[in-house]
């Protein structure tokens, strides 16, 4: 009597044969590698008793793909060996890249700790806050900061913007720009890439501080425009 497994092998074969698909018994041996930790991949989209015997599989464990279908003769032969086995993982889902964003503050509202506070908890970034004396020692500051590559972008809060975006561009590395609304500093990394922002958060409310501190830090790291130039 033929084997019930055995059948259903040579239907599959058929199948694949059908679809013009390779034999999986004679796929090649290289599709069979060897992993760091001993165990044995198989890339194989069908796994047969056959190809395992092809394969010289006499111990495991043994990794196929995500998707492989294995066959009846498949699963009795690992059983049967006592051959432990197991799928692969599928890809991981591509890592996000965290930004470090540095805020020195010069001068402080009860709008912009709340702002700041509301803003810490977005994700894919990590702030480092700092209260400093005045405008020149948040400058030096942000220049530390991005020219040892401890942070991604800057930002600034103080009452002399201008000034401080103009003692923090002596600096080759770094591009600081001093804005007030969120068209703004979309202008500005368009065309500067700046990786230093100075706010005035003066008259600005909890509300405007949020948009303004969200719209910095979206995109992820600072970089420089494709046609900028020194």
């Amino acid at each position: 009597m033929t084997n019930a497994a055995d059948m259903i092998d040579r239907i599959v074969a058929g199948v694949l044969e059908q679809l013009q698909a390779p034999a999986v018994a004679a796929a090649p041996a290289s599709r069979s590698t060897a992993a760091a930790n001993g165990s044995l991949v198989m890339d194989d989209s069908v796994i047969t008793a056959a190809l395992l015997e092809t394969r010289g599989v006499v111990a495991g464990p043994v990794v196929f793909a995500p998707k492989a279908i294995l066959t009846p003769s498949a699963i009795d032969f690992l059983s049967s060996r006592k051959i432990k086995w197991t799928r692969a993982n599928k890809a991981p889902a591509a890592q996000t890249t965290i930004a470090t964003w540095s805020v020195f503050v010069s001068r402080s509202t009860p709008a912009l700790e709340s702002a700041l506070g509301a803003v810490a908890r977005q994700p894919g970034v990590q702030w480092q806050r700092e209260l400093v004396g005045c405008h020149r020692e948040a400058a030096r500051r942000a220049v530390g900061a991005l020219c040892r590559g401890e942070s991604d972008g800057v930002i600034t809060f103080t009452s002399k913007p201008e000034a401080l975006a103009c003692h923090a561009n002596r600096s080759a590395q770094v591009r600081a720009a001093a804005v007030q609304t969120g068209d703004g500093i979309k202008r500005i990394k368009r065309t500067l890439g700046a990786n230093l922002f100075a706010v005035d958060p003066g008259e600005q409310s909890v509300f405007a501080l949020q948009n303004l501190l969200r719209e910095m830090v979206a995109g992820g790291k600072p970089a420089v425009p494709a046609d900028w130039s020194e």
